[in-house]
């Protein structure tokens, strides 16, 4: 009879821990490891993309321009592989200015918005691509809930138009996004 107690015991405890956990993600927490995004695109295209994330800071004379990707390509140095490309995720800012730091927020994204987005469905190999951007009335916004040590947390959501054809594609998603050329001491990292 002790032996059910001491069971029923355990059973409850590992009950009441399991269902107290905290399974929600904290601040910042996308449930994405350092470097990757995840992509659904619904519309015109339906199809769930995981893929490499990074960011860049391009710095001009009179204009800074920040971009952050989220692609699956993998690129070889053999010159006979085959890269192939089945996706890229683009949101570009040009801040007009030379000085510029990433800053965290809910932005808006469209054509004369804060980002400009682009989705393109392409795949080398096939020689297929089609390209989404937000032109005219579709849009949506980015929320950059983080950043810090070359490192940036968003979650995203807009549609987007294909200019050659008129179709629309609804694209949403998460990424956390590393500074490219973090590891080779970029200064804008």
């Amino acid at each position: 009879m002790i032996k059910i107690y001491s069971y029923l015991a355990i059973i409850t405890t590992v009950l009441i821990f399991t269902s107290c956990s905290d399974s929600s993600s904290g601040p910042g927490d996308l449930g994405l490891d350092e470097g990757k995004g995840a992509v659904t695109v619904t519309g015109a295209i339906n199809a769930e993309y995981e893929g490499e994330a990074w960011y860049v800071i391009d710095r001009g004379e009179s204009s800074t321009v920040f971009q952050i990707f989220v692609s699956d390509v993998e690129f070889s140095i053999d010159p006979n592989a085959n890269d192939e490309i089945s996706f890229v995720l683009q949101f570009r800012q040009d801040s007009g200015s030379e000085s510029f730091s990433i800053s965290t927020g809910n932005f808006d994204v469209g054509e004369n918005a804060t980002f400009f987005g682009i989705f393109a469905d392409v795949s080398i190999l096939e020689e297929r691509g089609d390209g989404y951007e937000t032109l005219g009335n579709t849009g949506g916004s980015i929320n950059i809930t983080s950043q810090s040590s070359g490192l940036v947390d968003a979650e995203f959501e807009f549609t987007a138009t294909n200019p050659e054809n008129g179709g629309n594609v609804n694209v949403s998603g998460a990424l956390r996004a590393t500074c490219l050329g973090a590891g080779f001491g970029n200064p804008n990292c």
